[in-house]
């Protein structure tokens, strides 16, 4: 039932998001000063003066420590993607009011200036609202105790703090758009607001938006809300581009895969990869996938719906680990990266194609530009096409599988690639040197049709050229192990043909370094490369859950070199224990009947979480009940989500307020009243326009009773309300004590143990989670870093530790459990699907 219910609910939300957008996809264009830097036509991008394939990846630079900001971006990097897309969360910079963070984890500037000396470019999506799966979709806690605030319409008092925080936010965007220099080449106002997307403005605070972008210097296009977001944006079969629409066609959130998943399997790669090459292949000019990297929840960032791990089943992990659907996807980037000449700037040429191939299973979609033609063969069915040919040519598509035919393509000066039935992963130019990279299955072949045929002259002696009346043919073989390399001149241009097998393919790397091109095979990732005179050296990585090793082989111009990989270094059985018995720490003192509560926030009705400024998950509320009749109360209150009740400190009731009340004894006279309460993340407000005052309010609101019924009913109302927020500071000086074996508490508590790792990066890195098995709920912290909330709400069993936040030696992890549940169970564990050993590779006396 909680499956179909859930479908039912995504094929809603699905309809409901197509409906908000259908009306307009267009965006305002660039300032006049910014268009020699980024502009479009009908037709694509041109950045720089070139066309350009906007392959972007969605990842938040909040749910990433800056430490690993270059690693992460990196990664997406080498997949192909030339463009990254965040939201800029308002709690992220303005957790308090007034008080702004643009420092460590929260540099905005930092971030772009990072993406920028990767070469890559930025879409920055500025708000207000974000959603996003985060807490109080990205408002500021303390903006829901503005009783006049009104968010996402015209509404002053929203309006000024909004203008309050751009004034902070957006000088930093503007600063690095791409005419100045920087990064960023698309801003979006708004985020997926029920009334405007694109270019429309329903109303004043639309305006106010725009009026403000514009006065804070954004001079590269924008829009509003997003554009064509989905899980299968191109949608059927029709084409993308149209004549009618300003600008090009672009989705800014291809969903894939969701946030309740973790990891995706080879059916995902399958599936969205066909949903990407439906994009390319209808005159789609870019894509932005959401998420390409979803990263961790930190702290208390989460929303209702999720806890720590914000995986989304993404191309890069959580962890930092490669998925099947990177691969695919880094096949989508490079082919589309690498024929941007053409698809930014084409037409639909079904029509001339319509006789391409003679069975009718086969569907076939054109694209026309002055730099060639590609064709695109789809199998939209679930069996495997075999046996069918074009011009004497068979061809393979696999269930599902749409294959792109390269036509009539300018490759080089003087040099025409007529066709070229096989797949093509990416086309690398250096100097007078054109390389193409084409794969498919082990074992089998391609062909390539070049002219002009009287100038071609092989000088690589492998078998498979001829001349034939469609121009000199290559016939390339795709061997399992090794690249097979075909070579020619012709026009005065060298043209280097690199046949592998698609497994090698995803092992095959393009990369940029020194004003140079590379193209580097075997290794099952490439992370950062350098130069030292002639020497060539290279960090690659193996992760432990890959069995087979390659040989490295390295392409530079008309050169290449082999070596072998350094085996595998690591202990991939070694574990981690904690270094000796658990302590803990009393986190409850609140409950006393004698605590000093005098400095805590006080009320007449219990005031909501947050009141107090504190923007934790957690918060004790005191009072005094004078009882006169003895029995059974039922305590009556509102809020959300988990709360303990103490009556003299003595744990009385525990439950969801949102579920049922709770019920208590009362004996006849006074006593202290302590409640306990805890969330597990805010509603995102998805889709939501108004106050937010009284929405999804968290801890104790309101009037409180105790009402008890029978013979002898009575009521207390519960009035004057002491109230803090947060679990208290761990780190505070206090005594911890040894905790006896199998001892759990009845209310909440903090843990403390340790762990000793040996020295950081020696050859291998070993992925360690924090995995609280028969806990509660709470957070977790190592080295003083609050990893997030448990339980996760997805199919992952722990807490990840980034990688920098550990140290060589001694570790200390705090775990603060809301239940107090014994911590025994509690472990570390090695995620082996992420774990890597790392070797550094150097080539020597190679030409650039």
């Amino acid at each position: 039932m909680k499956k179909l219910i859930y479908i039912a609910f995504i094929v809603s939300f699905c309809m409901n998001m197509a409906k908000a957008q259908s009306a307009n996809d267009h965006m305002f264009p660039a300032a006049e000063g910014a268009k020699p830097y980024i502009n479009y036509d009908t037709r694509g991008f041109i950045i720089n003066g070139k066309r350009t394939f906007i392959v972007s990846a969605g990842l938040e630079y909040a749910r990433i420590p800056h430490q690993l900001w270059h690693d992460r971006l990196l990664r997406l990097k080498r997949a192909g993607f030339n463009c990254v897309e965040f939201y800029t969360f308002w709690n992220f910079h303005e957790p308090h009011e007034g008080q702004f963070d643009f420092s460590g984890d929260h540099d905005l500037n930092a971030f772009l200036k990072e993406v920028k000396s990767l070469d890559m470019y930025a879409i920055a999506r500025v708000g207000p609202y974000y959603c996003a799966e985060w807490d109080f979709g990205g408002y500021p806690i303390w903006l829901r105790f503005k009783p006049d605030v009104l968010v996402r319409q015209p509404n002053a008092a929203f309006e000024k703090y909004v203008d309050r925080f751009f004034d902070h936010l957006l000088p930093v965007i503007s600063s690095n758009q791409i005419n100045h220099g920087g990064a960023v080449i698309l801003v979006q106002l708004e985020n997926e607001h029920p009334d405007g997307w694109g270019t429309v403005m329903p109303n004043s605070y639309f305006t106010f938006l725009q009026k403000k972008a514009i006065d804070e210097g954004i001079e590269v296009p924008y829009f509003f809300s997003g554009l064509h977001h989905g899980s299968d944006p191109a949608g059927k079969t029709a084409p993308l581009d149209d004549p009618k629409r300003p600008n090009p066609w672009l989705t800014t959130e291809f969903w894939s895969v969701w946030y309740n998943y973790y990891s995706s399997s080879q059916k995902d790669a399958d599936d969205y990869g066909r949903r990407t090459w439906k994009i390319i292949a209808h005159g789609g000019n870019g894509y932005n996938y959401y998420m390409a990297h979803g990263g961790t929840n930190f702290g208390y960032t989460n929303n209702d719906e999720d806890a720590a791990s914000y995986d989304y089943g993404a191309a890069v992990g959580q962890t930092g680990d490669l998925r099947p659907i990177y691969y695919q996807f880094k096949r989508n980037a490079l082919f589309a990266q690498s024929f941007a000449d053409i698809l930014e700037n084409s037409a639909d040429a079904t029509v001339a194609y319509k006789d391409f191939v003679a069975d009718t299973s086969v569907h076939v979609t054109a694209r026309n530009g002055e730099h060639g033609d590609i064709v695109f063969l789809d199998n939209p069915g679930k069996k495997t096409i075999a046996g069918h040919t074009i011009q004497g040519d068979e061809f393979t598509l696999a269930p599902g599988e749409i294959m792109p035919i390269v036509r009539k393509y300018a490759l080089a000066p003087g040099v025409i690639l007529n066709h070229a039935m096989t797949r093509i992963l990416g086309i690398n130019k250096q100097g007078d040197v054109t390389t193409i990279v084409t794969y498919g299955k082990a074992g089998t072949g391609g062909k390539l049709y070049f002219s002009p045929s009287d100038e071609f002259v092989p000088t690589v002696s492998a078998p498979g050229f001829s001349n034939t009346s469609r121009g000199t043919l290559v016939k390339v073989f795709f061997n399992e192990q090794i690249p097979t390399i075909y070579a020619f001149k012709c026009a005065g241009q060298t043209v280097k043909i690199i046949a592998l097998s698609t497994a090698l393919a995803d092992r095959t790397w393009f990369v940029e370094h020194d004003n140079s091109n590379y193209i580097i095979t075997g290794p099952e990732y490439v992370s950062d490369i350098s130069r030292t005179g002639k020497d060539l050296k290279m960090n690659t990585e193996t992760f432990w859950n890959e069995g087979h090793h390659y040989p490295i082989w390295l392409f530079s111009g008309s050169n290449e070199q082999m070596m072998d990989e350094p085996g595998s270094r690591s202990n991939q059985n070694k574990t981690y224990t904690f270094s000796g018995n658990w302590q803990y720490r009393n986190a409850s003192a609140a409950a006393a009947v004698n605590f000093d509560d005098s400095k805590w926030l006080q009320s007449k009705p219990a005031l909501q979480m947050g009141a107090d400024n504190d923007n934790t998950a957690d918060a004790w509320y005191r009072t005094t009940a004078d009882v006169k009749v003895s029995g059974a109360y039922t305590l009556k209150m509102k809020g959300g989500d988990r709360a303990i009740v103490f009556v003299d400190n003595t744990r009385a009731a525990a439950g969801d307020i949102h579920k049922k009340p709770l019920q208590i004894s009362l004996i006849k006279g006074k006593h202290t009243i302590a409640i306990f309460t805890a969330h597990d993340g805010r509603e995102k407000l998805y889709d939501y326009v108004g106050s937010v005052q009284d929405t999804d309010a968290k801890g104790i609101v309101g009037n409180i009773v105790l009402q008890k019924g029978g013979a002898a009913p009575a009521t207390v109302e519960l009035t004057n309300w002491r109230m803090k927020g947060g679990p208290g500071d761990f780190s505070a000086t206090g005594k911890w004590q040894q905790l006896p074996s199998g001892k759990a508490f009845d209310r909440p508590v903090f843990y403390k143990n340790t762990f000793v790792l040996p020295a950081m990066n020696a050859g291998s890195d070993a992925i360690l989670r924090v995995v609280p098995v028969g806990m509660g709920h709470g957070s977790v912290w190592v080295n003083g870093h609050n990893l997030g909330r448990y339980p996760e709400k997805i199919p992952i069993s722990g807490l990840y530790i980034p990688e920098c936040w550990l140290k060589a030696g001694v570790n200390s992890v705090v775990v603060y459990d809301e239940d107090g549940k014994a911590p025994g169970k509690v472990a570390l564990r090695v995620e082996k699907v992420a774990s890597r050993d790392m070797a550094t590779v150097s080539f020597s006396n190679n030409s650039k």
